[in-house]
């Protein structure tokens, strides 16, 4: 087994011991040595015995408060020694190259994220529905993040899927919400600033043109739950828009946040990728 760079893999959970013992036996199946950070706020199920399956092979931290997600995630990512982050959700799973095939990326000093495509597995189905990110780029590699800012605004993005330094992971959720934020849902949106921060600080990304992350759907999920009634879905959309406006004032000022306008992001959209949106309109009409 191959000794990279520094990465810590930092698992957040909470009452999810079902998924939790593939999430971690994932991690200990990569291909490269690494450290791996199990936290548990506040969970009453049976992880606590179950962990000790993994005894010395994993760091395994208990608090008795549920604190709430990002507070657990702070709290595992301030524990780790890696200089790079891999954040694993308790309910996800990656493939064992994922580290390997990854880290490399960060040899250029200009890359401030990497993601690789996703499956969606589905928990009911127990099949692989769809992959995620799949239509971005045709080629692996490094690429300039001016060049395809609109892109990467256009997705979201699941932690799982990408990996950055601790230090840029830290700043994005250390204050919980954004300054101002006038919207939460289940601690969603400080996820989404962790690449905006890093498109602002980074030229360059690196992306992987193979699913190497697995996405379990089901209805406990986070986002499924958000998008099961107009209300909830609207409170993450506003968290998420949040981001994107924090996001713009950031690099263009606070005059310019009105670049945030979902209408006018659209049209800068079809003016900035006139081809990338007549394939997906004419995929549409063949369907």
């Amino acid at each position: 087994m191959k000794d990279l760079k520094t990465i810590s893999t930092v698992i957040p959970t909470f009452n999810r011991e079902v998924y939790l013992r593939k999430a971690i036996q994932s991690c200990l199946d990569q291909t490269i040595n690494h450290e791996i950070i199990v936290c548990n706020h506040g969970g009453t199920d049976q992880t606590d015995e179950m962990i000790k399956d993994f005894e010395g092979k994993i760091k395994y931290i208990k608090r008795v408060n549920d604190n709430g997600l990002y507070y657990c995630l702070l709290e595992s990512v301030k524990e780790a020694r890696g200089e790079y982050i891999n954040l694993l959700f308790d309910d996800d799973w990656i493939e064992p190259n994922y580290l390997e095939e990854s880290i490399k990326y960060f040899d250029d000093p200009n890359v401030g994220f990497i993601f690789s495509q996703a499956n969606i597995y589905n928990e009911k189905t127990q099949k692989i529905e769809k992959i995620f990110y799949d239509d971005f780029l045709s080629e692996a590699g490094i690429y300039e993040v001016a060049k395809y800012e609109f892109f990467l605004l256009k997705q979201l993005f699941s932690p799982t899927s990408f990996i950055i330094r601790k230090k840029d992971m830290i700043d994005a959720i250390y204050n919980g919400n954004l300054p101002f934020a006038k919207y939460d849902y289940k601690g969603v949106g400080p996820d989404r600033f962790m690449i905006s921060l890093c498109m602002l600080r980074y030229p360059k990304f690196g992306y992987i043109n193979k699913p190497l992350v697995f996405f379990r759907e089901h209805f406990n999920s986070i986002t499924i739950d958000a998008h099961s009634n107009e209300d909830k879905n609207k409170l993450f959309d506003k968290a998420y828009n949040e981001v994107d406006k924090y996001y713009y004032t950031l690099k263009y000022g606070k005059y310019f946040s009105f670049f945030q306008n979902k209408y006018f992001f659209k049209i800068r959209f079809i003016l900035n990728e006139p081809k990338f949106v007549i394939k997906k309109l004419f995929s549409k009409i063949m369907k």
